[in-house]
């Protein structure tokens, strides 16, 4: 019996000994907080993940930026709420930084922040910026420069930007999420998203702003929101021309717009067209009933519509009022799905 038990820890001991022969090194589910590795083509091997001690700068160097590393996912943030001035963000990114690349920047509820300079991150990147409900005003170009092949998400409402690098923006190869919205710009030149492959959500609303160009060749865009801007008179043709089969929601609510022209929009089976408070009079049929035979949907409530004869093709035999939200109404208060579809029988 005792040689039995003798073999048996001989070969435990062996099979143990030949698994570390074999990795060479624990990962870090075997030894907690040491290095996973892997072997590069000169045959040397590099770490891929470090201990919080090695991935984080010096804590009094960036204070009061607090830098924090979860070890599951080997993601790395740094939080600088609570800078306390321009002059003080710039010095922490002098700070030595083992690792050069973060998942996210943030700064929230901070009102001492009102310039986002020139290269204030000194190359490090991050792959989610998150600057919201602050009183910055200006992003300067090329503040955010040592994103541009990492941003993944660049998020900055709710703060007072006045101005902001879009000529930058198309430089994001990676970008996926952009809002800016709750701001004060003025002017938003639409092209400069055109391009941008990866981009599936758009937000800019609620800005007191004009839209300069087009939005197209945004191949993966699901949502675009412009909702509260300065956009008046009448939507052109091409507007929003993404390419995207992907596109869902459109948010043109709290505008004044006046008219629609043909060709507007995407033609995408499910988009939803939110178009709530603004000056439209009438739903005309070439503008509407390519959009609404192709399956989308259409938010118009609060609007002044006349529904006289120019709103009877909604009522014929293919129903495209069912594609019309039930809240949408005429000037008189009454809803359009209220409507007796004799009304129309002499249109």
């Amino acid at each position: 019996m005792k040689t039995l038990i003798i073999i048996l820890l001989y070969i435990g001991v062996t099979c143990v000994c030949g698994q570390m022969n074999h990795h060479e090194y624990p990962t870090p589910s075997d030894v907690n907080n040491q290095s996973k590795v892997h072997m590069e083509q000169d045959g040397h091997h590099q770490p891929d993940y470090y201990s919080y001690e090695q991935q984080c700068p010096d804590a009094e160097d960036i204070a009061p930026c607090v830098c924090t590393y979860d070890i599951v996912s080997s993601a790395m943030d740094l939080n600088c709420s609570a800078v306390e001035n321009e002059e003080e963000l710039k010095q922490i990114f002098k700070a030595d930084f083992p690792v050069k690349k973060f998942k996210q920047f943030l700064i929230h509820y901070n009102f001492n922040i009102k310039v986002l300079e020139a290269g204030i991150f000194n190359g490090i990147s991050f792959e989610m910026i998150d600057i919201y409900t602050t009183d910055l005003e200006v992003v300067e170009l090329h503040a955010l420069n040592s994103c541009y092949e990492t941003a993944t998400e660049i998020n900055l409402y709710g703060n007072k930007i006045t101005s902001f690098p879009f000529d930058e923006v198309s430089q994001f190869s990676k970008l996926g999420h952009f809002d800016i919205s709750c701001n004060y710009l003025s002017v938003i030149p639409a092209d400069a998203f055109h391009g941008l492959t990866a981009l599936e959500y758009i937000d800019i609303s609620t800005n007191d702003a004009d839209i300069v160009g087009t939005f197209q060749d945004l191949p993966n865009l699901r949502d675009i929101w412009l909702g509260d801007l300065n956009i008046t008179t009448t939507i052109p043709a091409q507007f929003i021309k993404t390419g995207s089969s992907q596109l869902s929601n459109i948010r043109l609510n709290y505008n004044d717009i006046v008219s629609v022209e043909p060709g507007a929009f995407d033609i995408v089976d499910g988009l939803d067209i939110n178009m709530y408070h603004n000056l439209i009079s009438t739903l005309d049929e070439a503008t509407w009933r390519p959009y609404l035979e192709a399956g989308g949907t259409l938010e118009a409530a609060s609007n002044p519509l006349v529904c006289g004869c120019d709103i009877a093709w909604l009522f014929g035999e293919d129903q495209l009022l069912e594609h019309v939200d039930v809240y949408t109404t005429c000037t008189d208060g009454g809803r359009l799905h209220d409507l007796d579809p004799s009304i129309f029988n002499n249109c």
